[in-house]
C-alpha cells in the first residue's frame, strides 16, 4: 500500500466534499422567499412544499458530507498513529478489497455487516 497515493486520495475527496459542503450552505443561506424567488402568499402550496422537500435534501447531502469527512479525518488520524488498516471493533485487518473501495473504512466487513444488522 503506497501511504503517500493512499494520503493523497483522502485529501482529495475531503477537500471535494468540503467544496460541496460550501455550495450547498450557500444555497441554504437563502430564505425559501429568495429560493422560490417569489413571495410565499404568491404561491401554491405544493410550491412551497416543493422548495421545503428540496431544502431538507440540501441539508441531508451535506450532513452526510459532515459524516464522510469525519471519517476521512479518522482514516488519516489512523495513518498517522500507524493503526490504518485494522479494524476499530475486533482489531483485525481489513481486507485489501475493501480499503479499495472505501479507504475511510474503519470496519472490516463482518463487523460492518453485524453493524448494519443491528441497525
Amino acid at each position: 500500500m503506497d501511504r503517500e497515493a493512499l494520503k493523497r486520495q483522502l485529501f482529495e475527496e475531503r477537500e471535494r466534499l468540503q467544496h460541496e459542503i460550501t455550495e450547498l450552505d450557500a444555497e441554504l443561506s437563502e430564505s425559501l422567499e429568495d429560493s422560490s424567488e417569489e413571495s410565499p402568499y404568491d404561491q401554491h402550496m405544493a410550491e412551497t412544499a416543493a422548495v421545503t422537500l428540496d431544502r431538507e435534501i440540501d441539508l441531508t447531502l451535506e450532513e452526510n458530507a459532515r459524516a464522510a469527512i469525519a471519517q476521512i479525518d479518522r482514516a488519516l488520524q489512523k495513518l498517522e498513529d500507524g493503526s490504518y488498516g485494522h479494524c476499530d471493533k475486533c482489531g483485525k485487518e481489513i481486507g485489501g478489497e475493501r480499503l479499495s473501495a472505501a479507504p475511510f473504512a474503519s470496519l472490516c466487513i463482518d463487523c460492518k455487516r453485524l453493524e448494519e444488522r443491528s441497525r
